[in-house]
């Protein structure tokens, strides 16, 4: 459906019917390059969902409604395509969300949120980037959208046009950026790492109390309450499908945990504990209070040392020793030339050295994320520091 209007700058179609999907999909294969964006409801769902899909060619903006159309599988063949590049800015959430709620395999990606990264601008969100270029304000009125309602207002329609309008042209001179800064191929190796990107975890299924700011800080009575208390609210929070936080704030619960409540009284006393929530969670909440009484702290399963949602492997004690000498000599390289560090070597880079220590520039450059060019310039350098640590 063509949306009509002063407000849309360029043809903008609504797609909501699988008619209108096969002819948008068939039109989009032709493309050589697309903007694209994604709307999830993160901020209002225990399992959140991608609730739009943007995507702006050279001559017009698309919106896919993923609530209205049950199977998007037609748009695969153009996130899959090689010749058809998908510019995103931040491609990380965007692709890990692609990924698992649809399956998509992106290939050939430009991420501008990466490129003024490596750039090393000051400000480096869409907005900035938008008004750097373009010298237009972007509307910040439906950041925070629940964007499962429906029907989506004019309004709304716009601002999603705005996510990806610009990216085409934005990458352009992004692009021409880093080849006069010399760091295309750099950038390029970032962007070949962000096609092998995880799907995204759900957002607060696989939490755990050792994710809550402040925990780390509680005492062997304290803490045995508050992962109670956490393990009430991730099941009710599943059961009523909201947000964790919606359910009860993590400040909240931390005070329940160090005052452990014995009665209504106490626990109204808490800042945050209306007589809504009461109504609703305060008897769970003092049952929660008297298991974790009982639970000792050697119960309380310990903090694991992988991380979530992430395909890097934990650093093993002893490379760390290694991770940390390359990581200032990374900074400190970055800083005599003027670029962030992340051009210089990311993170994963860093930590795949230490672990494989490469004896020489060959087998530094196949490593994931270090190539040819960065074996060239900085090989000598890494190299020295992994021989050293041998002494």
């Amino acid at each position: 459906m063509r949306m009509d209007g002063k407000q849309f700058s360029s043809p903008t179609f609504y797609v909501d019917s699988n008619a209108d999907l096969d002819a948008v999909v068939e039109e989009l294969l032709r493309c050589r390059r697309l903007g694209v964006d994604t709307e999830s409801n993160s901020l209002y769902a225990f399992r959140e969902r991608v609730c739009t899909i943007q995507i702006s060619s050279v001559k017009a903006n698309y919106i896919f409604d993923p609530i209205r159309l049950e199977d998007l599988s037609a748009l695969s063949p153009i996130f899959a395509d090689p010749k058809i590049e998908k510019i995103f800015h931040g491609a990380d959430y965007d692709v890990g969300l692609l990924k698992r709620d649809f399956g998509y395999e992106c290939r050939r990606i430009f991420d501008t949120m990466v490129a003024s990264q490596f750039l090393n601008f000051e400000r480096i969100g869409m907005a900035d980037l938008v008004e750097k270029y373009f010298g237009v304000r972007l509307e910040k009125k439906f950041t925070k959208s629940d964007w499962t309602r429906r029907p989506l207002s004019i309004e709304q329609i716009v601002y999603l046009c705005q996510d990806t309008m610009y990216l085409i042209e934005m990458k352009g001179r992004l692009y021409d950026e880093l080849v006069e800064k010399n760091l295309l191929e750099e950038a390029e190796l970032e962007f070949d790492h962000l096609e092998n990107r995880q799907p995204l975890e759900p957002a607060y299924e696989h939490l755990t109390v050792w994710d809550i700011k402040g925990v780390k800080g509680l005492d062997d009575k304290e803490l045995p309450v508050m992962y109670e208390l956490f393990k009430w609210r991730q099941e009710r929070a599943a059961r009523v499908n909201l947000p964790p936080f919606k359910v009860v704030n993590n400040k909240t619960l931390l005070d329940i945990a160090k005052t452990r409540p014995r009665n209504k009284e106490e626990l109204m006393a808490i800042k945050g504990i209306t007589t809504t929530v009461w109504h609703r969670n305060g008897q769970d909440m003092l049952n929660a209070v008297r298991r974790g009484d009982r639970l000792p702290a050697s119960k309380v399963p310990p903090q694991s040392k992988t991380r979530r949602n992430d395909a890097r492997q934990p650093v093993h004690w002893n490379d760390q020793h290694a991770v940390d000498s390359l990581k200032k000599w990374r900074n400190l390289k970055a800083e005599e030339r003027g670029i962030h560090h992340l051009a210089v070597l990311p993170g994963y880079a860093l930590e795949n050295i230490a672990r494989l220590r490469p004896h020489g520039s060959e087998a530094l450059s196949a490593i994931q994320g270090v190539g040819k060019k960065r074996a060239e310039l900085y090989g000598e350098e890494i190299l020295d520091i992994i021989k050293n640590l041998k002494h």
